[in-house]
């Protein structure tokens, strides 16, 4: 068994950190707040698609080939909610003519944001994790 710490991930140049996930969260979460009912159902299902993302994703590098080749649609599936529904909030919040540059910054180019969109979701997760002590 392989072990990893945090800072093999940092090894990534275009992996989001936590310092970066925590500045875009940050902003996003005050955003979300001024924005109200209005955004408050879309910001559930981006929540809830973090935390389901990112059970599966944490599970990866536990896995077998065989394994893996056996969920790998469901996680693509998964990861393809989470960008749905972050997407949805960007557009519920400029519609209210709210900042949204922070997807920019999430994103950093069209090459990474997939990747960085699901480092995101494990990091929402993180903190409904460990906020539900």
């Amino acid at each position: 068994m392989e072990l990893y710490t945090y800072q093999d991930f940092t090894k990534h140049k275009s992996g989001l950190t936590f310092a970066a996930a925590d500045q875009i969260y940050t902003e996003l979460v005050g955003l979300v707040e001024v924005a109200g009912r209005e955004v408050a159902s879309d910001w559930e299902s981006f929540l809830d698609a973090c935390v389901t993302y990112a059970a599966r994703r944490g599970r990866w590098l536990l896995l077998s080939a065989k394994q893996k080749g056996a969920i790998d649609d469901q996680r693509t599936s998964e990861h393809d909610n989470v960008i749905l529904t972050l997407t949805i909030v960007r557009r519920q919040l400029a519609r209210l003519d709210l900042p949204t540059d922070w997807f920019d910054k999430l994103a950093l180019d069209p090459v990474q944001e997939r990747k960085r969109l699901g480092d995101f979701a494990c990091y929402v997760a993180y903190v409904y994790g460990v906020n539900a002590r």
